[in-house]
């Protein structure tokens, strides 16, 4: 069936659970302690029971498979082994320096992908977005502020991030404005009241919205950018995305069908209606949380 039709149907199935969809992620994410630190809150959506990837599988998904034989959804949390450091190139630090003076910082805190398969878990389409976090409508650090808000491209500090990867290159170039840049890297904004929400860079737009929109328009592939197995080795968005997904599937094994890590990701959590498989945690002090919706096209109609 053709990529347009999956979609197509796949929106319309989930326009049927919108609500729900909004309404299961704003609670995973109040489910968590946010008197912790932001890497502890995050981590805890993606690995902890009775929160975050944990409850959108017992609520949303397994209502969602229920409803319809079509696809079948699941969440999966994976806690990759190296946090990606990135350092900003001089031309974009000396029009905007950073807070840090070595222009050192994180790419992100997390990352969000959801993942269209087909029968034989072939990828149909997938979207991803990366999230730096925080506690406040504050911005404490302007290196990172900045390699949002400005910056075409990065160098990552450790080779052990490019030297084994599908572009062998510490350089890497980030989208541009009109090429979806604004969903590709955005902000979470963790608040004192509970509430997760999305603010979109460049930061001084102030375009905010609820998680669970966002996690709505991730899964029905509106939100975020576009991933492409086929450019990875072009040094751009989706050569980053690879990055982390490589390190990411750590000791994981799969079939490669054309999408190389993801592929070994998805085989990892293989069975999609059973939960219990969900978490992969690399043991890492400084792990990089990614949480991956995976949608199956089982090729069944029915209501």
């Amino acid at each position: 069936m053709a990529k347009f039709t999956v979609l197509s149907d796949l929106i319309e199935a989930l326009a049927q659970h919108k609500r729900d969809v909004i309404t299961s992620a704003q609670i995973a994410w109040r489910l968590c302690d946010f008197s912790l630190a932001e890497p502890e809150i995050i981590k805890s959506f993606t690995m902890s029971s009775g929160k975050g990837v944990d409850y959108l599988n017992r609520t949303l998904a397994t209502d969602f498979n229920n409803a319809q034989t079509r696809f079948v959804l699941k969440f999966a949390g994976v806690y990759a082994h190296q946090r990606p450091y990135v350092f900003r190139d001089a031309a974009n630090s000396s029009v905007h320096a950073g807070t840090n003076k070595t222009e050192r910082c994180e790419l992100a805190d997390m990352a969000f992908l959801a993942v269209c398969v087909d029968q034989e878990k072939t990828v149909i389409a997938a979207r991803a977005s990366f999230f730096q976090a925080k506690k406040g409508e504050a911005i404490d650090n302007e290196t990172q502020r900045w390699l949002y808000d400005y910056d075409d491209k990065f160098k990552y500090q450790a080779s052990s991030f490019w030297e084994h990867a599908a572009c062998n290159s510490p350089d890497r170039t980030m989208p541009d404005w009109d090429e979806g840049r604004t969903s590709a890297f955005q902000y979470l904004i963790l608040s004192e009241t509970h509430n997760a929400h999305v603010r979109l860079s460049p930061w001084n737009v102030c375009h905010r919205h609820a998680f669970g929109f966002f996690l709505y328009r991730l899964l029905t592939f509106a939100g975020g950018k576009d991933y492409r197995a086929s450019e990875i080795t072009a040094g751009g968005w989706s050569s980053i995305v690879n990055d982390v997904l490589r390190m990411g599937n750590g000791a994981m094994s799969g079939v490669d069908r054309g999408s190389v890590d993801l592929d070994t990701i998805i085989d990892y959590f293989n069975d999609f209606r059973d939960h219990t498989v969900q978490n992969y945690d690399s043991r890492s002090s400084e792990g990089f949380p990614i949480v991956i919706a995976i949608v199956q096209d089982v090729g069944q109609s029915g209501a």
